[in-house]
Parts: structure tokens; C-alpha cells; sequence
């Protein structure tokens, strides 16, 4: 069964009708005097209920039909976007759209890509729409807002309330159609669970515990149960959280936390941070830059994955990146327009909305597992720090330089002692990468950013007190 198959025959419809208006822009700006042209057309339905305090906070609603209107003119790009698809509309955008292209400033390597560019327009069975999604009832979900809630206050009696429980959907379809013949259409779906528990501590303190999953699928979304038993969890093992003297010690990072790192490194593996030498990795490619255990995948083809699209915001076919191979820095992601200044290939990984031009993004980004658990991993530490959460700011996109206010357990002798906040944990990400030494078989993708337990050998870890 194809993506297209599972879409429901309205949501094919409003997508075929969203192509359509694209065309009608693109030929609106072909005869307002642009040499080339390229609309992206999305249509999109969230509905999101937050829940505090045993009553229901914010319901909100939205539904959003967008153009946005890039062309093309003696090389010099303009662009514009609209709520108003009416032809009329869509006719000055093109006007204006083209008087912008005329003022800017011209670049070869401006343009939309080819149909033998973008690739292969297969429609693979990608799982991207669940018909279950859009079929949930508003009061359903307002029940599940609740009843998340009253789960994590059952949970434990030391929890005492929550800062929010939420439950969130989303459907919309998207299509790109450009001057060259290039047209794709798709649709998706997204169901999000997340609740932050907060457990009462010492001297009117309280400790937080958060936990969220985003999928495509009803069916995948973890049970409010799972959701709740986690969150209070975190918050509750947090009690008595205290600061430890500063220490160069190995670094255990929780899923969580390696995921938010290897987020933050991937502008390193852009190509226009690369052309700009913005980055850290800039002349390193096919260099060992990490450990062989380390291998970072970018997959925009991954099956009911959160960030998959079977086309990126330019309509170019979607692929699996290899970003690092066993420690070797494999490749870099291009757009069509840095890919064009590189003399290479766009690799798939425009992102945008209506609303904006294409940038350089991520689609399923995430370190592959190894072979130990997390308990294996935690043993082979006889002193060190277990981080699991971080807090303020802390990544310099340049240098690779980390430094992060976290949270977690000291660990001795293999095991967490006690729980430990008031610490920043600091190292270069070069470093980190190199001194890599245990991955766990822990994998879990929660999002569009997944790690498993990481193992790093030595890092800064600094702090006050006995």
C-alpha cells in the first residue's frame, strides 16, 4: 500500500487542490515576467488541549491554508507568501514577488532544482498519515489532558501537582510545484503526549520530572500511563538533589541529553556552515573525527518516523545520510542552492514552511545503538556523573564548545550514589566525539532526535560543596 492509499479521500482532495494552486501561482509568476518559479502550498489542522490543576487550561484550534511564492529573474531571487489563495491574490504575489527578484542581487547558483534533480518521485510506504489522528474527538482528548494529569498525581504521593499536561494533533498536506516540471504532494499526521511532573524537596524546593513523545500514529504513541509513571519518576528520584566538588570524571548522558547534543552538532554538518567556515568541521571531511563506535544517521526515508517526508521543502527526493561512518565524518547536507555553490548534489535536506525560504535541516536524526545496556554502561564507571537533564544555553555552533547547567546521579563503584544538580558539565564536542567509549542498545525514538545511552570518558564536571 502506498502513502497516498492510506490518506483519507478528503485529505487527497484538499492535496490535489493545494498542487493545483501551486501550478496556478507558478504559471502567474512565469507571466508577471519571472524566468523560473516555485510555489509551496501547505494545508494544515492542529488541535492542542493543555490541561493544570484538574481543569482544562488552553484549547486551541487552528487551521491554516499558505502559499509561498520563491521566483526567479537574471538570477536574482524574490520571494513573498499568502493566506489568500484566490486568483486574484495569488497574482499580485506573483507581481510582487518578481519586483523583489528585480532589487536583490544576482547569483548564479540561485534556481529550483529539475525533475532529474530532485530524484525519484516514488511514493514508498513512508507511514507518514494515520486516518486515526484526525478521527479523534475533541472531548476524547480533553479527557486524555485530564487523565494524564490525575495519573502522574497517582503516581507518587510525593508529586504533588503538575505545570501542564498536554495532548496534541496535527494533519496537513504540503505540495511543491516549480517552472522545471518538478510537482510532489504528501501528507502527515502527528499525535504529541508530554507532562512535566514537579515533586516536592527540602526548604519549599520542588524537582521537576518531563517527559513527551511525538509519533505519526495513535498506535504509537506511548499509553497515558507510560507518560505519567516516567515523568513522576524523573521528578521524584531527583529529591535531595546536591551540588559535588568539581571534577574531571567520566560522563554517562542520558538519552535524552545525548539527543539534545548530537541536535545541536548537526549545524556543523551543514554545507552552508561549511562554505562559510562557520563550523568546527570545515576540512574534515572523510577525516576520523569520533570514536569507531560512533555512526550519526540523518534519515528522511525512515517508516512512520516523526521527521520523514518523502520530499524536502524543494521537492527533492528525501534519503538516508550517513553524517558520520564508524568515526569518519562521512558527508555534509546540502539544499539545492548550497549544494549548486559546493559543485555537489543536494542531499535532501531543505526544510521550510509556506512561510519561508529553504534552509539546511535535519529529517530523523539520531546516533545508532550499540551493543551494551545501560546498566553495562553505568558499571563500567567506578566515579562519575550520570547526566540527565540539562538546563541553560550552552552550545557554541562555531568552536563545538559545550557547556551546560545539568542535572543527574553521581555515580560510584557502577551504581548512582545520589542525585546531583548545581553542576555544569563542560567539554568540546571534538572530544566528546573521540572519547566515546560504550553506546547502549537503548534506541528509542520519541521525536525527530533519538540517541541512546552514551558513554563519554572524561569531561568537566563543575560545582561546590562536599
Amino acid at each position: 500500500m502506498s502513502a497516498r492509499d492510506a490518506e483519507p479521500d478528503a485529505t487527497r482532495r484538499e492535496s490535489a487542490a493545494l498542487e493545483a494552486i501551486g501550478r496556478r501561482a507558478v504559471e502567474s509568476a512565469r507571466a508577471a515576467g519571472a524566468a523560473s518559479a516555485e510555489a509551496c502550498v501547505e494545508g494544515n489542522r492542529a488541535f492542542t488541549v493543555t490541561a493544570n490543576d484538574g481543569a482544562i487550561e488552553t484549547l486551541k484550534h487552528s487551521a491554516t491554508r499558505g502559499l509561498g511564492l520563491r521566483v526567479w529573474v537574471d538570477d536574482r531571487v524574490g520571494f513573498v507568501s499568502t493566506t489568500d489563495l484566490s486568483p486574484d491574490a495569488l497574482d499580485e504575489a506573483a507581481r510582487q514577488a518578481v519586483a523583489l527578484a528585480r532589487l536583490a542581487t544576482p547569483d548564479p547558483c540561485n534556481g529550483a532544482p529539475t525533475p532529474a534533480e530532485a530524484g525519484d518521485a516514488s511514493d514508498d510506504d513512508l507511514a507518514l498519515f494515520d486516518p486515526d489522528v484526525p478521527a479523534i474527538e475533541a472531548d476524547e482528548q480533553i479527557e486524555w489532558a485530564l487523565e494524564l494529569e490525575r495519573l502522574v498525581l497517582a503516581a507518587d504521593r510525593r508529586v504533588t501537582r503538575t505545570e501542564r499536561s498536554s495532548v496534541a494533533r496535527r494533519d496537513g498536506v504540503c505540495a511543491i510545484v516549480n517552472s522545471h516540471g518538478v510537482a510532489r504532494r504528501w501528507g502527515g499526521t502527528s499525535l504529541s503526549l508530554s507532562v512535566i511532573a514537579l515533586a516536592d524537596d527540602r526548604d519549599g524546593r520542588q524537582q521537576t520530572g518531563y517527559f513527551a513523545s511525538s509519533q505519526r500514529a495513535r498506535h504509537a504513541v506511548p499509553t497515558l500511563e507510560f507518560v505519567a509513571a516516567e515523568a513522576a519518576r524523573r521528578a521524584v528520584e531527583r529529591i535531595g538533589a546536591r551540588p559535588v566538588p568539581t571534577a574531571r570524571v567520566p560522563v554517562v548522558l542520558h538519552p535524552d541529553v545525548a539527543a539534545a547534543w548530537i541536535a545541536e552538532m548537526h549545524e556543523a554538518f551543514s554545507g552552508e556552515s561549511v562554505l562559510k567556515r562557520s563550523s568546527w568541521l570545515s576540512g574534515k571531511l572523510d577525516e576520523t573525527i569520533a570514536s569507531p563506535l560512533v555512526t550519526l544517521v540523518d534519515d528522511g526515508r525512515m517508516k512512520g518516523g516523526a521527521g520523514t517526508d518523502p520530499f524536502d521543502g524543494e521537492g527533492v527526493a528525501t534519503r538516508r545520510n550517513v553524517l558520520v561512518d564508524r568515526g569518519r565524518c562521512a558527508m555534509f547536507e546540502y539544499d539545492h542552492y548550497h549544494a549548486r555553490r559546493a559543485g555537489r548534489a543536494s542531499t535532501g535536506n531543505a526544510v521550510r514552511s509556506y512561510a519561508s525560504q529553504p534552509s539546511i535541516g535535519f529529517s530523523n536524526l539520531y546516533l545508532e545503538a550499540g551493543a551494551e545496556t545501560p546498566e553495562a554502561i553505568l558499571k563500567k564507571v567506578d566515579r562519575g556523573f550520570y547526566m540527565d537533564d540539562q538546563g541553560s544555553y550552552g552550545f557554541n555552533s562555531v568552536t563545538g564548545d559545550y557547556s551546560y547547567q545539568a542535572q543527574g546521579y553521581w555515580i560510584e563503584g557502577g551504581e548512582k550514589r545520589f542525585p546531583v544538580d548545581g553542576v555544569t558539565v563542560a567539554g568540546n564536542s571534538l572530544d566528546m566525539l573521540r572519547q566515546v567509549v560504550a553506546i547502549g542498545n537503548d534506541l528509542r525514538f520519541d521525536g525527530s532526535v533519538a540517541a541512546p545511552t552514551v558513554l563519554i570518558a572524561e569531561m568537566t564536571v563543575s560545582g561546590s560543596g562536599a
